[in-house]
């Protein structure tokens, strides 16, 4: 079972880099980049270099991207190429959670002057995201607006406006007239009176068609073009204003009760720091164990008159809902589906999928500086899905998959499958070979193959607590292993996990932060009997669901924007889904400690 060492590397292009960055392959993006940049000379050396920077933030591997920007040298070279590199500094202090910072660094690189008109659309986008992240969206509208100047293509208008256009779908009714009242620009009055007129007839096609007429007999010359204008009239319901009622549809009476029970318990939590006076109505419907059902409670609960839908939870009534419900409210599913709505609709899916957390242990095993990997991982289908997801996305980075083998679960000896995958069988072999024809037994210490430079495994504690000291035992202690937050039970326990020592894992920080924040949202589950268990990953599902509701208009203008969860970092891609950056930690005396500064 170890197959010959494959790759799918693809040579090296803009095309190729531009199409795995538009794919959300950023770390395949960054590499090819980086490729790019070794037989340049300046300045395209650099342009490669701030490309692949910018992949990586997008991709959130904030670490690698500081680290690479750092060694970048732009003295000397145009004022376009410095002010990039200032820019993608401001967009890793948005990132890093200091927007004011980032509003320094914006200033500093807008005082550049000749700058193309690609930089400055750069800039202006930067400087948006700056401002949604203060919470000011009025502010945030301008920058954009201004933006538009610098753009050309119908495409790239288009979604600048629709960008604007969601910095102010979140902005309260009371808060736009109050800043229609000063306005002075024409265009940015445009806006907002556009935004009062859709909001005034929400849910009315026919009465929004007649106001956007007005509006434009009103704003002949105002800029906002016509694939906006059609979207709100077909478009998917939004997320306009504030959140008055949520509908949390959960399987609460099912065979899942306990997960739907931690998402609600979660869910309910975050709902309660939310200041009274601001807090939403939330309804609660049970799915029962019938998923077939779903499509008639989702139904129901917009009929109910709920401005947001959360769930359901589970693939199968999530798929149910996508291709037979009504979807009739802006809804958040609590899985990833591959099925497409009929009409319009406002969907966004988050969910914990484990090939998830697999392909992003190839990427960190790759930005580490691992290149030949090995893969053991059990026998079955979950072990299936996750050596798939790692091999198929290891290849894609460029990174060789040396030798792999599966496990038995029902095993508590795993040194055959550990000797096999090392090679140390066929060194027996040899021996044994070597023995016979010289007639005498051989000193012999047994060593592992010299080309396995990483190692991914995919296990549960208990497993993984036997597999580690076995890797030792053969001389592997010193391969990086990489694993996925199956491997850690969810409480510090060094006597048992002493064993787990040196294995590097990604978890959320729910589960490994326990300072600032954490600690305060702790509080919340203190009679709650499953903390620091695999259903706690559950309840900071729910605690996410809740809290992000306000921050989907705001991340789902720039597919760098980054909202900060107790689940990870939590960004949204081009299908709607919300991709998890999660926190990486080693065991080191049997307790997980963070690698990376937070």
């Amino acid at each position: 079972m170890a197959p010959a060492a494959t790759s799918t590397i693809e040579p090296a292009s803009v095309e190729t880099a531009e199409r795995a960055k538009n794919s959300g392959e950023y770390v395949v993006a960054a590499r090819q980049f980086e490729q790019l940049a070794e037989t340049a000379h300046p300045p395209q050396k650099q342009t490669y270099l701030l490309n692949a920077v910018e992949s990586l933030i997008k991709g959130g591997w904030l670490k690698s991207a500081h680290e690479k920007l750092d060694t970048i040298s732009v003295n000397g070279l145009a004022p376009d190429i410095i002010a990039r590199k200032r820019i993608l500094e401001a967009r890793l202090a948005l990132a890093d959670g200091a927007p004011a910072k980032a509003v320094v660094v914006l200033d500093s690189a807008a005082r550049s002057s000749g700058l193309n008109p690609a930089v400055q659309a750069d800039l202006y986008e930067a400087r948006a995201q700056a401002e949604l992240a203060l919470n000011r969206p009025f502010a945030a509208t301008q920058q954009l607006a201004q933006r538009e100047q610098y753009l050309h293509a119908d495409a790239a208008v288009a979604d600048n406006q629709m960008k604007l256009w969601r910095a102010l779908e979140s902005v309260p009714q009371d808060k736009l007239r109050a800043e229609l009242a000063q306005a002075r620009d024409p265009v940015i009055a445009g806006w907002i009176e556009l935004a009062l007129t859709t909001r005034d007839n929400a849910k009315n096609a026919t009465a929004i068609t007649h106001s956007i007429a007005e509006w434009r007999a009103h704003y002949p010359q105002h800029p906002a073009g016509k694939p906006l204008l059609d979207s709100l009239t077909v478009g998917a319901p939004a997320i306009t204003g504030r959140i008055e009622h949520i509908a949390l549809l959960l399987p609460l009476t099912s065979d899942y009760a306990l997960a739907a029970q931690a998402v609600r318990d979660g869910f309910l939590a975050m709902h309660s720091t939310t200041p009274e006076a601001e807090r939403p109505k939330v309804t609660i419907y049970d799915l029962g164990a019938n998923p077939a059902l779903a499509p008639q409670v989702y139904d129901r609960a917009v009929r109910e008159g709920a401005q947001v839908i959360v769930g359901p939870l589970g693939r199968e009534a999530t798929d149910t809902i996508v291709r037979q419900a009504n979807l009739g409210a802006p809804t958040l599913l609590l899985s990833h589906t591959d099925e497409k709505p009929a009409g319009a609709a406002r969907l966004f899916q988050f969910g914990l999928p484990p090939e998830q957390e697999a392909r992003e242990a190839a990427e960190r095993a790759y930005l580490d500086g691992c290149r030949q990997a090995a893969m053991l991982y059990p026998t079955g289908a979950w072990g299936e899905r996750m050596s798939t997801a790692f091999s198929g996305h290891w290849q894609r980075l460029g990174g060789l998959v040396q030798a792999s083998h599966g496990y038995n679960e029902n095993e508590v000896d795993f040194s055959g499958p550990i000797k096999q995958l090392l090679n140390i069988v066929q060194s027996e072999e040899r021996r044994a070979l070597i023995e016979r024809r010289i007639g005498q037994r051989l000193q012999f210490d047994p060593r592992p193959r010299h080309d396995i430079q990483c190692l991914f495994l995919a296990a549960k504690p208990r497993h993984a607590r036997l597999i580690k000291p076995q890797l030792n035992y053969f001389h592997a202690g010193d391969i990086p292993v990489y694993a996925t937050s199956d491997i850690y039970a969810g409480r510090p326990d060094p006597a048992q996990d002493a064993d787990l020592d040196g294995i590097q894992f990604g978890d959320m920080p729910w589960m490994l932060i326990n300072s600032g924040r954490y600690a305060e949202l702790r509080q919340l589950q203190t009679d709650w009997r499953y903390a620091h268990t695999e259903l706690d990953r559950l309840y900071a599902l729910g605690m996410d669901s809740y809290a992000i509701l306000s921050q989907l208009n705001r991340i789902s203008t720039e597919n760098s924007a980054r909202f900060a969860g107790v689940t990870s970092g939590l960004s949204l891609d081009s299908e709607g889904r919300l991709q998890r950056q999660l926190a990486w930690a080693k065991f080191r005396n049997g307790v997980p400690r963070l690698l990376d500064a937070r």
